[in-house]
């Protein structure tokens, strides 16, 4: 699991959060909802141009959640069904196993694609247990074989549009805020609170 992280800077934050003061709760989270999802969007398009053929771009997933304590969370990741295949995978060969890890959907195969993976040598036999010849030197736990060298999508992606959160979060608010301001003078933009 790849766990990336934003956050604003301590200055910026209490502006937003005064800013953000003036309108009630529920669309204070309706706000910061709108103003994220575009930032996810653009994310999302640079982690489909990465992976390309690798993965299904229809996949990928966005979803944001407010929880009760007001803290919003974001997550972009490929989804995974939640029912189980049909068919029994140990059973299967070649093209019919292919198709039985894909009515699994894309997500356990996002892990590989974008950080990697040895391919096990064709020559080499099947471990039966960890103890034959050369399970201490670890031979077990991944292939002798090429080294296929992932997309790291979701990473680059991320330090792309990081520097940008803070631009798209605050410009999200202000177009609320001024929205506002005809109907209620007093409120004011991120801007002009000191």
């Amino acid at each position: 699991m790849i766990e990336l992280k934003l956050t604003l800077d301590p200055t910026v934050q209490r502006k937003f959060q005064k800013a953000l003061d003036q309108l009630p709760l529920e669309v204070q989270d309706r706000v910061v909802k709108r103003a994220m999802r575009p930032f996810l969007n653009e994310e999302m398009k640079l982690i489909r141009a990465r992976n390309g053929n690798r993965l299904p771009g229809r996949d990928l997933k966005a979803k944001i959640k407010t929880f009760r304590s007001g803290v919003t969370w974001a997550a972009i990741g490929y989804k995974t069904p939640i029912r189980s295949s049909k068919r029994d995978k140990g059973t299967t060969r070649g093209r019919a196993q292919r198709a039985v890890y894909d009515m699994d959907g894309t997500g356990w195969r996002s892990h590989f694609a974008e950080l990697g993976f040895h391919t096990w040598s064709k020559s080499l036999p099947r471990p039966r247990d960890r103890h034959f010849l050369g399970w201490k030197r670890g031979l077990t736990h991944r292939g002798r074989g090429n080294w296929v060298r992932g997309t790291y999508a979701s990473i680059l992606a991320h330090r792309a549009m990081a520097p940008q959160f803070r631009k798209r979060l605050l410009d999200g608010l202000n177009i609320v805020l001024r929205a506002r301001k005809f109907e209620n003078p007093t409120i004011r933009t991120v801007e002009e609170i000191l």
